[in-house]
Order: structure tokens, then C-alpha cells, then sequence
């Protein structure tokens, strides 16, 4: 009873629809017999048409290939002795960033891959289609070559908002892989130039499991941005050099694997260097030759100066080793750190000199005064130079005090009661004016009004002549010695000698680091030169 209720109900709905699709059926008669044009809506049906059954050709044929592909092999040429050749395209976007500590790089590129599969040829539907767009999940049901970075340390594949893979088969049955990846990699960095150092990062590019005899890989072209050069901050992009290689693996000693490999060049820019570093090394070296021109007697203050610029130079020049690796030897940076802070010690070692230099000749005097035969020569040398030379008294008592000799009788008055006998007898108005004005009478007898002959001194006797004469030497051995002319002499020449080395120094490192020195790159891209396969 209920199925014959339901085949009721069903054919009451049936017998209701009726006028509906009459009246509509009408209504399009009606309409086509007025208007015998077709509507636009009859040429888009039959563009849909037409696509829809471009539509399911496509589909056949990728139906067709991928019935016939088997992902598990590679494809073969027409000899399957000869290897598969894949070839490589990079198109860089953009760089860094670039790492010293790290010694790694990044950049982001669309990677291009490209091999000819002859399972994958069709019969194009259109003529004008040679080639087909695919989706990238088909990816996964075709043969790929397993490419991948040798020295890469994380590479991934952008997915926003869907995987960036571009992936076409023409009719020839060429296959086109293009990813937008970005690719970090170690670059192994020779620093012995730093900051003045060049720098060639390369990618390498390489199979996995196939060796030379299954698959080759060859450069296509490599692209650079025209705008990349701006996006570095510390770099200038030289160029790039390419180069194919075929190395042996650690796992298989006796097979050989074709690798690509592609250099950066990249030139350091030293204005950073210059502006944090060089030049307040430069002002702390400068600073640290005040203290020349500082009384010696100033201690505290050339104490502080020297120990304010050797902390300052500790301070920025090895501060800025820790964003540096740590590498066995030195950079030039580090020379330039190092050459400073010698200067600045040396400036402050300097005055230490300067006190230890003035205590030393001090005592040394001393010590060739207490090394005369005794007081008696003294007082036959001051006789002596008196007479000849006209020295004064004031002079020589200075030099007693200075000395800490002890005070003796005034020295004219031995000199008088000699010369009292002979100017008596010859001149009595010259023997008035010794005994009223001795010092009058002294410089009187100045050099140029005494004449003393040898015979006059043969007379007093060789033994007074040479005691007289090694006192003088003495005397003049000594003055040359005085501490505060030797002290004074250490400043000036320092004040010479210090920015003269300096000056001198810095021509010979930047012309030795900046066109001397070569680049260790060089070397590196010789031996990649004399190693290239490339065809």
C-alpha cells in the first residue's frame, strides 16, 4: 500500500510540471521566431563549449602520459648510454643577509630546471598550444632529477599563498620545474684583509643519488637583479663566475658527480670601519701625544691621560672582536687595532722613561763628582776657568749649592793673595783696585784683556795644567749631562719621532692592504678555473 502511495504522489507531481515546460517551451518558440539573431548567451555556450572540450583533451592526454609514465626510472635519450642532461637556471631577487661569524649567506631566487622526458610527449590538440600548464601537485606522479644545494644549511620553498612552483610539459616532451626558494649557504670567508677583504660565496648544485653516467647538469643562465646591488648593506656585488665541476663523493671514491657551482664576488665596503673603528683610533693616538707637551713635573695628569686612552683603545678596538669568528690569525683590522694600541702605550711607557731618566743622571753625577781626585782639584779647576774663561762668582756658588758641596772660603781670595806679589811689583794702582773692588778686578781680567801664554803655564807647572784641564772636562762632561736637559730633549724628539712613525705606519698599511695584498678569492677561483669541465 505505501510503495503504491508513493508512485501516486510522484505522478500528481509529474501531471503539475506540465503547463510549466509547456508555457516555458512557448515562450522560447515565441521568442526565437521574433528574433532570428543569435544572443550573445549562444556564441559564450559555444566558447564554453569549445574550452570545455579543449578541457577534456587536456585531461586525456594527461591521462594518457601519466598512464604511461613510471616516476621509479629516469628517462632515457634515444641512446640510453648517454647521460640525461638537465639544465639550470637561477634568476636572483635578492641577498644577505651575509654573515662573518656565521660564515653563511642567503638569497632568494627562482630556481629553473629543465630535461627533456620523451614518455611525456603528446600530439598538441591546437597547433598554437605547444606547451602545457600543469599543476605542481603533478609534480609528484612524474620523474624529477633529485637536484639539490651542496652546501646549503636551510633551504625552503615558499608557500604563500600556495606553493611557488611553475611546472610545464611541451609536446617534445620537455619538462620546465621553476621554484621560488630561498637558500642559505656556507661561504667559507678568508678575513686576512678585513675590512678590506673580498669575499666569493658559491652555490652549489649537485644530484643526490645519480652519478655522471645517469645525469649531467649544465648552466643555462644565471640572472641578477638590476636593483639587488642597493640591498646590500655592507657589500658591492662585483659579478658572478660559473663554473661545472665533476668531483668523486666520500661515499663512492670511484664514481664521479656533475655539480654546478656558482660564485658571487662580493667586495666589502669599508665606510662603516672607517667611521666606528679607524677613525677614533686615530683620535685616541692623536690624543695620547698631549702628554709631550705636559709638564714633566705634572704627574697626575700625564698618569691619567696615558691610562684614559690605553682603557679607551681596549675598550673599542677589541670589543668589536666578538662579531667577528675566531680564526687562528690575524686580520688586518686587528693589525690596525694592535699597531694603535702600541702607540698609545708607548706614549705613556714615555714618561716612565722621562722619570727614570732623571733620577738616573742625577745619581750618576753624583757619582763622577765623588770621583774627582779631591776638593783641591776643584778649587784649582774654579782658579783656572776663573782666570782664563772669566767665570763668575755668582755661577759658581750656584753650582756648589746645586752640587751639595760644602761651601769653602770665597774663591778670589786664593786667587788674590797669588796675584798680590806680581801686580805690586808692577802696577801699584792695579793692586788698589783688587783690594778695594776683587770682583771689579776679576772681570777685569776677562779673556780678552788677559793674556795668558804656554810659557806662563809651563811656569806654574804641568801638574797644575792637567789637573786644571781634566776638571775642566769634567766640568763640561757634567753639564752636558744635566737631567733637565736630558729630559727635555726625550719630549722633543718624541714629539718628532711619534707622529712621524704614525704617519709612516699608516702609508704602508693602506697601500699594502689596499693594492699590495692580493685577494685570497683569486687563488679559489684559479683552481675552480683549472678544475671547469664546462662545455
Amino acid at each position: 500500500i505505501k510503495a503504491n502511495g508513493l508512485i501516486y504522489f510522484r505522478c500528481l507531481l509529474l501531471l503539475l510540471s506540465l503547463p510549466t515546460v509547456s508555457s516555458s517551451y512557448n515562450f522560447a518558440s515565441f521568442s526565437n521566431s521574433s528574433f532570428p539573431r543569435h544572443s550573445p548567451q549562444a556564441f559564450n555556450t559555444g566558447k564554453s563549449n569549445h574550452n570545455t572540450s579543449l578541457t577534456r583533451e587536456i585531461t586525456k592526454i594527461l591521462n594518457s602520459l601519466l598512464h604511461n609514465q613510471d616516476k621509479n626510472f629516469r628517462p632515457y635519450n634515444d641512446d640510453p648510454r648517454e647521460p640525461l642532461k638537465v639544465e639550470i637556471d637561477i634568476s636572483v631577487r635578492s641577498m644577505g643577509p651575509i654573515s662573518e661569524q656565521h660564515m653563511e649567506f642567503s638569497l632568494d631566487c627562482y630556481f629553473r630546471q629543465r630535461w627533456v622526458d620523451k614518455r611525456l610527449s603528446f600530439t598538441p590538440v591546437d597547433p598554437s598550444r605547444q606547451e602545457i600548464p600543469v599543476a605542481s601537485k603533478m609534480l609528484k606522479d612524474i620523474w624529477t632529477p633529485d637536484t639539490y644545494i651542496r652546501n646549503g644549511r636551510k633551504s625552503y620553498l615558499h608557500t604563500l599563498t600556495v606553493p611557488n612552483i611553475l611546472f610545464r610539459v611541451r609536446s617534445d616532451g620537455q619538462v620546465r620545474v621553476s621554484q621560488r626558494l630561498t637558500i642559505r649557504s656556507r661561504c667559507a670567508m678568508f678575513l686576512r684583509k678585513f675590512p678590506m677583504d673580498a669575499q666569493a660565496c658559491p652555490i652549489e648544485i649537485g644530484s643526490l643519488g645519480y652519478f655522471t653516467k645517469d645525469i649531467i647538469y649544465v648552466w643555462n643562465n644565471v640572472e641578477l637583479d638590476e636593483k639587488m646591488g642597493n640591498m646590500l648593506s655592507q657589500y658591492q656585488l662585483l659579478g658572478l663566475y660559473k663554473t661545472q665541476l665533476n668531483v668523486s663523493d666520500y661515499r663512492f671514491p670511484d664514481q664521479q658527480i656533475s655539480v654546478l657551482k656558482v660564485y658571487f664576488k662580493l667586495q666589502r665596503q669599508q665606510g662603516f670601519y672607517i667611521l666606528q673603528i679607524y677613525t677614533p683610533c686615530t683620535l685616541l693616538v692623536v690624543m695620547s701625544w698631549v702628554s709631550f707637551w705636559i709638564n714633566k713635573e705634572a704627574s697626575p695628569a700625564r698618569v691619567a691621560l696615558g691610562i684614559m686612552t690605553v682603557l679607551s683603545m681596549s675598550t673599542l678596538g677589541f670589543g668589536l672582536r666578538t662579531d667577528l669568528p675566531k680564526v687562528s690569525h690575524s686580520t688586518a683590522l686587528d693589525i690596525y687595532i694592535i699597531s694603535c694600541f702600541g702607540f698609545v702605550f708607548a706614549a705613556m711607557v714615555e714618561y716612565a722613561v722621562i722619570n727614570y731618566a732623571h733620577i738616573f743622571y742625577i745619581k750618576k753625577k753624583m757619582h763622577e763628582l765623588k770621583g774627582l781626585e779631591s776638593n783641591k782639584a776643584i778649587d784649582s779647576m774654579r782658579m783656572f776657568t776663573a782666570s782664563i774663561m772669566g767665570a763668575r762668582r755668582e755661577t759658581i756658588q750656584a753650582e756648589d749649592i746645586k752640587l751639595n758641596l760644602k761651601p769653602k772660603k770665597p774663591w778670589y781670595r786664593r786667587i788674590l793673595r797669588r796675584e798680590k806679589a806680581e801686580t805690586t811689583s808692577d802696577s801699584p794702582s792695579l793692586s788698589g783696585s783688587i783690594q778695594s773692588d776683587p770682583e771689579v778686578w776679576l772681570r777685569a781680567r776677562s779673556p780678552s784683556t788677559l793674556h795668558v801664554d804656554t810659557t806662563e803655564l809651563e811656569k806654574r807647572g804641568s801638574v797644575f795644567y792637567r789637573m786644571a784641564v781634566k776638571a775642566a772636562k769634567a766640568r763640561e762632561k757634567l753639564k752636558l749631562r744635566d737631567p733637565a736637559i736630558v729630559v727635555n730633549r726625550i719630549d722633543n724628539v718624541s714629539k718628532v719621532a711619534f707622529p712621524t712613525l704614525y704617519i709612516l705606519f699608516n702609508c704602508g698599511y693602506w697601500v699594502a692592504f689596499l693594492y699590495l695584498i692580493p685577494d685570497e678569492i683569486n687563488e679559489i677561483l684559479k683552481f675552480d678555473n683549472r678544475n671547469n669541465s664546462y662545455p
